[in-house]
Parts: structure tokens; sequence; C-alpha cells
């Protein structure tokens, strides 16, 4: 596992989706900054916007900047299903298993991995199926490498106990709003798509049961919402760009989580 511990490091950011959103970035990470000042790393939970071409190499550009105006050193990316994948693999071709940094300040998490920050340790599994792909071209913006695989999975299941678990993928018997939305399926997506879809979040929900983590956060429903199981178990489901309850803040040695906006 890992050490990726910073210096006097107590508290860090969790992160919902942010699409490539420069507007929401110029606005949340000055926000984080007002509000928890001593916040250096952001943890963030997919959908980040690593996309190809100009559009992604100018988000990483203005990400790059507002962490450097708003005092964030760094930020852990754990994969969602919307990324260049297939850039990523490439990347990990020469360097198996390791953290790439794309930036000065985005780094972005190989899936699984495990690390420690202080005493808490984590487990990031990236990743999701999506729900929407017969909208979508291949290697243009849907990427067959975004399935998390059995051997992925078998990793992840045999690394060690973990404190919190970091997904874009939901779980089975997630937070109560995001099982209503999972539900009544309000969008009307394919029953195709809707079977594509379960197979990642039992992916996912198979690593969940096996480690039974304090914590698992996850984006990708675009639902901001948390559910206490009573058993020592929490998830939190974080919103996206423009939502409420995009960004939480963790305690490293308590595992309290604050929403923060």
């Amino acid at each position: 596992m890992d050490d990726l511990t910073s210096t006097d490091e107590h508290r860090v950011a969790l992160a919902g989706d942010w699409h490539g959103n420069v507007t929401w970035v110029q606005t949340i990470l000055p926000k984080l900054h007002r509000a928890a000042p001593d916040v250096k790393t952001i943890l963030h939970l997919g959908d980040f916007g690593i996309w190809p071409e100009r559009r992604g190499k100018g988000f990483l550009k203005s990400v790059d900047y507002w962490c450097k105006k708003s005092g964030i050193e760094r930020i852990l990316v754990t994969l969602g299903n919307h990324e260049d994948h297939a850039r990523m693999e490439k990347l990990w071709a020469s360097r198996p298993g390791q953290v790439i940094e794309l930036t000065d300040h985005i780094h972005v998490l190989p899936r699984p991995y495990f690390f420690r920050l202080g005493a808490t340790r984590f487990l990031s599994l990236g990743g999701a199926n999506s729900v929407d792909y017969m909208d979508r071209t291949v290697n243009r913006d849907w990427w067959l490498e975004e399935q998390i695989t059995d051997t992925q999975v078998a990793a992840a299941m045999t690394g060690g106990p973990v404190d919190v678990m970091l997904t874009h993928e939901t779980v089975n018997d997630g937070t109560l709003k995001v099982q209503q939305l999972l539900a009544t399926n309000p969008i009307g997506f394919h029953s195709d798509e809707l079977r594509y879809s379960a197979h990642s979040r039992a992916q996912v929900s198979q690593v969940w049961e096996a480690l039974r983590p304090s914590i698992l956060a996850h984006g990708h429903m675009h639902v901001p919402d948390g559910r206490d199981y009573g058993d020592g178990r929490r998830v939190y489901s974080l919103g996206c760009d423009t939502q409420k309850g995009n960004i939480a803040l963790l305690t490293l040695d308590t595992l309290d989580v604050e929403m923060l906006a």
C-alpha cells in the first residue's frame, strides 16, 4: 500500500463529477479554499474531464491554474466512465500500476489502487458502465475500457482491509435517493443499457461486501445523498457539477464527513 501522506494533512476533500466544466471548477475550487483553507488534496470520484483533443487539454490547464490560485496541491482522480480510457491505458502500458501525473496537480490513480493518507487506508476502484452507450460512439465519447473487469475486482478484493473505498460507480442497495432513481428510470434508458449499467454496480458491490470499509464515496449518479447502514458502514453519493453536494470534507483520523457545497 503506497503512502501518499502529505505533511500536516488532517482533512481532504471528496469531489463528484465535474464533466470538464471549467466554469464550475473556477467556482468550486475558490469556494473550497474559503471554507477549508487547510485542505490541499482533493479525492475526485470520476467523470473528471480527461478527454481527447483541445477541449480536454484546455480543461486540464484550467484545473491546474485554479488549483494554484486556490491552494490545492493535488487532485487524485479515480477514473469515471466518461474519460479517455484509451489514453490512460497507453500510459499505464509503460508504467503499470503507477499513479500517472497528467499535470503538476492532476494525478490519475490506477485500477485498482491501494494507498494511505496518514493512518487512513484507501482503495480506489475506477470505472463504470455507461448507461447511455447507445447514444455514444466508441473511442470518441465512449471507451470500452470503462468496464470494471473481473481481474480488477479480484485484485481489489485481495488487497487487504481499507477504511475508505473511492469509486465512480455506486453499489447495489446504495443510498435511498440513488435506489429510487435506479428503480424509476426517469430518463427511459433501454433495457439493454440498464443491464449493462447494472453489471458494473455488481462488480463494485462485490468488493464493497468483501472488504466492508467504513465509507464508500462515489459519483456517477448525479444524486447527492448519504446513508448510514447502522453497522459501521456509510455510503456517500456526491452530486455533479452545478449541483449542491458536489464537495465533501473527510477528516482522516475520525472519518467524519461533512457535505460542503
